[in-house]
């Protein structure tokens, strides 16, 4: 049921004729409609709401949307929603003033910030701005909303850059998908059949579905090597998760980062590591500031990165645990600055990395993973 609803009238002003018709607008008590809110001029009526009265009214396709009134709309809903980590929305996405500023981009823009979910996106373009590979807030334009509607990710996508003047792009040609180059090698299999009781399968999310796909990235060794590869095929617990590994993985072979790790019964300290591999890859890992996962099509060795740090941090830190038939290969990737003047194990050269690493790990498995020397 809709309360307190104001009719926003020419006052004064004689009747504007509609810019959607050469007929009168809507005439409200002898006064000319045009815009309907909801308690008040900033919160307008939810968008399903104003849907609904526009295809019931007679003159439904009459009613104009102020454009001041919806670009308040719009950044009071930017600052109003909260992500799932309670922080808003705003800190993350944002809209290009200059561009998005017709009445009809304006009003796309309030429904995507409104309908869309965007928690996976938001996870995705931290991590993206904490490798150094976009910046938030992510800036979305009128040509961004144009092209890809209501698909979040092809929309932000572009704003994840790998240097070189390559982005995540994502390129559609009919059913066929591709990312980052519009060449043969970069084609995404978004759902792709898994057998039931694949993790993936047993865990998928209808909004966000696994995907296949053979991208990579080495170093590149000069023409034609250009650092962007096509290893084996590798299952994705998700398009995010999809994501967030490319930009794992570019990161961790673009950076200089220094590492230690080692084989680790993975039913040690009451099956630890068999717990974060096996359980859904969607569950959020305490001590963690995301995941992402991963799995050889081939059928065997699943993968899962744990990333340690966010934008507090001034370094990047993340876990990488692979799937062995008895053991989990438990690497520590970090590029905080070690302590000067210090030799030996990995935990007394770098101090922050270590807690939030046995945070994550427990006691038992990370002792003696950073009791080694890192390299």
């Amino acid at each position: 049921m809709l309360h307190k609803v104001t009719l926003a009238s020419a006052m004064t002003q004689p009747r504007p004729r509609s810019r959607s018709s050469d007929l009168d607008s809507p005439v409200v008590n002898g006064e000319a409609v045009r815009c309907i809110f909801g308690d008040s001029r900033v919160r307008l009526l939810k968008v399903k709401d104003v849907g609904s009265l526009r295809v019931a009214a007679r003159h439904h396709s009459l009613v104009d949307f102020p454009p001041n009134a919806l670009r308040a709309r719009l950044t009071h809903s930017l600052h109003r929603i909260r992500l799932a980590d309670g922080s808003r929305l705003s800190t993350v996405l944002a809209f290009d003033t200059q561009t998005v500023s017709e009445p009809r981009v304006l009003l796309a823009a309030v429904w995507l910030v409104e309908e869309q979910k965007w928690d996976e996106i938001v996870d995705v373009s931290r991590l993206a701005a904490h490798c150094g590979r976009c910046i938030l807030p992510v800036r979305l334009t009128a040509d961004d909303i144009n092209r890809h509607a209501n698909k979040t990710l092809k929309m932000v996508s572009p704003h994840i850059h790998f240097g070189d003047a390559v982005t995540f792009q994502l390129f559609q040609h009919g059913g066929r998908v591709r990312a980052i180059m519009d060449e043969d090698g970069f084609e995404l299999t978004i759902d792709p059949p898994l057998r039931p009781n694949h993790l993936y399968q047993q865990h998928r999310q209808p909004h966000d579905p696994p995907v296949r796909s053979r991208i990579g990235y080495s170093p590149p060794t000069g023409p034609p090597h250009t650092g962007w590869v096509h290893p084996g095929a590798r299952d994705h617990a998700s398009i995010s998760s999809f994501v967030k590994t490319t930009v794992i993985n570019h990161f961790s072979r673009t950076q200089q980062h220094k590492s230690t790790g080692g084989l680790i019964d993975r039913h040690v300290d009451t099956h630890r590591l068999h717990t974060i591999i096996t359980q859904s890859p969607h569950t959020p890992v305490e001590g963690c500031t995301t995941s992402a996962s991963d799995h050889f099509a081939a059928g065997y060795t699943y993968r899962r990165y744990l990333v340690l740090t966010d934008a507090g941090h001034p370094f990047v830190a993340w876990i990488e645990i692979w799937e062995n038939p008895f053991d989990g290969d438990v690497r520590i990737h970090t590029t905080e600055s070690a302590v000067s003047g210090v030799r030996g194990a990995f935990k007394d050269r770098f101090l922050q990395t270590t807690r939030l690493a046995r945070a994550v790990l427990g006691a038992v498995i990370s002792t003696r993973i950073v009791d080694r020397l890192g390299i």
